[in-house]
């Protein structure tokens, strides 16, 4: 087939089912018109469906950030970005691991209840951890666009996507985008990074060609004096170091955000195209330096630290990775109505983390590699303009406990000392868009997974979307997530002859968008969920349920976009309502279990944020953000049931938190940003931008909680960062 019908065909089909997502009864001129690149870039969308179905109408709560959204934040890392621009999007530092993301109230001890995705790759570490990589990195120039899907997304993404999904899409070839270099200089929190682009074509065709992006960065963070370490009760290490509450402690603490082992962070990325194949070459390195509990003072409520315990046994601690992938897409046209697309691929994750614990102290650091290997296909099927099908399979192979670069045995703090295992997992997936009349859509997807560990794991969605009006928009959306555990932990659970467990979510949706005018619009949102959770049990250090909880929440978002002004304006309102906690069952999710609340722990149930960019004149440009989040409510639960226990009962072992600085911890917490661009004629681009400046004020509006450490909190750093950029 040639190359004009074989356009002219995906023009027709991606049309057909563009119109129909539109609720348009007959194909329009305008549309027919555009050649497939504008069609799929511009009006088509995949980030929450099999089928192709117009943005406005994804059956999913769904925030974009775009190239533009991304240059002008400014944001030294995913997590700033993400934090900026998402709605109910929170992170919290952590003492043993990197910060966790958490989305709606939900906020794990590791990040695994969500997926990370790269062009179309779940790139979780799926031993230990969840979602790992390039999280930390300054290195931003690659991403095109960024679709989080706020809420559940098992049914197009398979297990695991419980709270939310991050799909990253990167620079092609075929993006044509502007080569060039970009240079970064960041004090307060220190780094330094470089990034290079270039594309190559290899005919004039326009579609064959190659695609490369590296960046590395030098990342220091910030010390004690720009970010220092606050305990909300006074007390002693277990050295006898005297530490006041509320105030900074008085010895030095690791560098916040610093990068782990002073390693570089890095990132190559590759995209090769011919025509309807692609390929890309991905590797990432990074990690951090962590602030460590143990070797500073009894922090938790109900204690902790090992007094007499040789500093020297676990004075430093971190989490490195380094991950690798190759993926490779290929699609075919098989009629005029349906296309094939097989998508393959290999990734491998060494994942490191050093800290003291008493199970390591004989052992090397916790360390192992893992290995995927994916085959996936999907059949998309346009009936007519009202009905459009897709549906697939994927096989997925993978190898666990292999050894780490530098390492000589993999060692697991729930298996010791690993051993090599493999599991093959398969998984089938399905989704119809009915168009049922002139306004109402219906969409039915449904996804089964099993390996060897699980039974089979159903994922079934059932959403209307409803044009009311050519202003309004209606959607409503049941959906059920499912997460099988972590790689180790099904492990040890089958060598124990015990059975998995799953996580589980189901969620209804209801959501009204609005386009006041072609500049503004309104989108309201009402979620409630159901959630059986997986917790940590810190005296077996083994996963077991926690029981069951209901929560709910509404989000506001108003944004207004015109070529001169850019603003967005959200609010979060996050609840438990009401909860059943397992015999047993981890204490790490919600203050409820104490009985003075229903709020969840260490998040804040209200979160505000303002985004704003204006171009001042043609080469100058402000950039701003505001971020607030409205107290801990679980967290003061937390220390009133503490004290409470302490008062009642002098002898007992509960930490006394009636220091004002445990309180304090639970106030308001504030980050704002500035940023001012320059585009110069002949020399690039310049920006300078200040980040936490309400810190220059008081330290304590840019507080963070510990996620495990109720009255514990480190302020982000006010830092300042200067940018170079020039295009070839």
């Amino acid at each position: 087939m040639g190359r004009e019908l074989r356009m002219a065909a995906w023009r027709w089909t991606v049309g057909v089912v563009l119109v129909s997502g539109l609720g348009i009864p007959v194909l329009g001129d305008e549309l027919l018109q555009m050649d497939l690149e504008q069609l799929m870039r511009v009006q088509v969308d995949g980030s929450a469906t099999l089928t192709p179905t117009a943005t406005r109408r994804m059956p999913a709560s769904i925030t974009t950030i775009d190239r533009r959204m991304i240059d002008n934040a400014g944001a030294r890392s995913l997590f700033d970005l993400l934090e900026i621009y998402v709605p109910n999007f929170h992170y919290l530092p952590h003492h043993w691991e990197p910060p966790h993301m958490g989305m709606r109230g939900l906020i794990g001890d590791r990040d695994d209840k969500y997926l990370l995705v790269v062009n179309g790759r779940v790139l979780n570490e799926k031993t230990h951890f969840g979602a790992l990589s390039e999280r930390d990195m300054p290195l931003l120039g690659d991403i095109r666009k960024i679709d989080v899907v706020r809420g559940p997304g098992s049914v197009v993404y398979g297990p695991g996507a419980v709270s939310m999904v991050i799909n990253i899409q990167t620079d092609t070839f075929n993006d044509h985008a502007a080569d060039g270099v970009k240079l970064q200089w960041g004090e307060g929190e220190q780094y330094r990074a470089a990034e290079f682009r270039q594309t190559h074509a290899f005919d004039d065709s326009g579609e064959h060609g190659l695609w490369l992006y590296g960046g590395i960065s030098q990342y220091q963070g910030a010390g004690s004096d720009a970010s220092p370490l606050i305990y909300g009760l006074s007390g002693n290490t277990v050295w006898g170091d005297s530490v006041t509450a509320g105030e900074p402690v008085p010895f030095s603490v690791a560098n916040n955000h610093a990068a782990f082992h002073d390693r570089p962070k890095m990132k190559l990325h590759a995209h090769y195209q011919k025509q309807d194949f692609n390929a890309w070459l991905r590797y990432t390195q990074g990690g951090e330096q962590l602030t460590w509990e143990h070797k500073l003072l009894y922090a938790k409520p109900n204690g902790s630290g090992v007094p007499g315990t040789p500093q020297s046994s676990y004075a430093t601690g971190g989490v490195g990775y380094q991950q690798l992938s190759l993926d490779f897409s290929r699609q075919w046209l098989l009629d005029d109505r349906r296309w094939f697309e097989l998508k393959g691929g290999y990734d491998t994750t060494v994942y490191v983390r050093e800290l003291w614990n008493l199970y390591q102290i004989d052992h090397e650091p916790e360390n192992h590699r893992e290995e995927e290997y994916q085959l996936r296909g999907t059949l998309n099927w346009n009936h007519n303009a009202r009905h459009a099908t897709a549906f697939g399979s994927e096989l997925t192979f993978s190898r666990w406990g292999l050894s780490s670069p530098g390492y000589d045995q993999p060692y697991s703090s729930v298996l010791g000392e690993m051993e090599p295992w493999s599991t093959l997992a398969v998984g089938v997936f399905g989704e119809h868009q009915w168009q049922l009349n002139s306004w109402l859509t219906q969409f039915a997807g449904l996804r089964a997974d099993k390996d060897q560990y699980t039974g089979w794991m159903w994922s079934p969605r059932l959403a209307w979307v409803a044009s009311v009006s050519e202003q309004d928009t209606v959607k409503a959306i049941l959906s059920r997530s499912l997460r099988k555990n972590n790689a180790e932990e099904l492990r040890a659970q089958h060598q124990a002859g015990e059975s998995a467990e799953d996580e589980q979510l189901d969620s209804a949706e209801l959501i009204y968008d609005r386009r006041l005018s072609p500049a503004l619009s309104l989108t309201l949102t009402g979620f409630y969920n159901r959630a059986e959770l997986l917790g940590i049990n810190f005296n077996t250090l083994r996963t077991q349920p926690v029981g069951d909880f209901k929560y709910g929440g509404a989000e506001f978002e108003l944004n207004y976009q015109l070529e001169s002004l850019q603003l967005g304006l959200s609010h979060a309102w996050s609840k438990l309502d009401d909860f059943n906690l397992a015999a047993g069952g981890s204490t790490r999710i919600t203050a409820s279990h104490l009985g003075y609340g229903n709020d969840l722990n260490n998040w804040s149930n209200h979160i505000s944020k303002l985004y704003a960019h204006w171009q001042l004149a043609p080469q100058w440009q402000l950039n701003s953000d505001l971020r607030l989040f409205w107290g801990y409510p679980g967290a003061e639960d937390i220390i009133a049931q503490t004290n409470a226990t302490r008062l009642n009962n002098p002898n007992s072992s509960a930490t006394n938190l009636t220091d004002p600085g445990n309180f304090d911890s639970t106030q308001l917490a504030a980050f704002l940003d500035l940023g001012l661009r320059y585009q110069s004629r002949d020399y690039g681009r310049f920006g300078v931008n200040g980040y936490n400046l309400l810190g220059l004020l008081n330290k304590d509006f840019n507080k963070r909680l510990y996620l495990l450490n109720v009255g514990n909190y480190r302020p982000e750093a006010v830092a300042f960062a200067l940018t170079w950029e020039y295009g070839f």
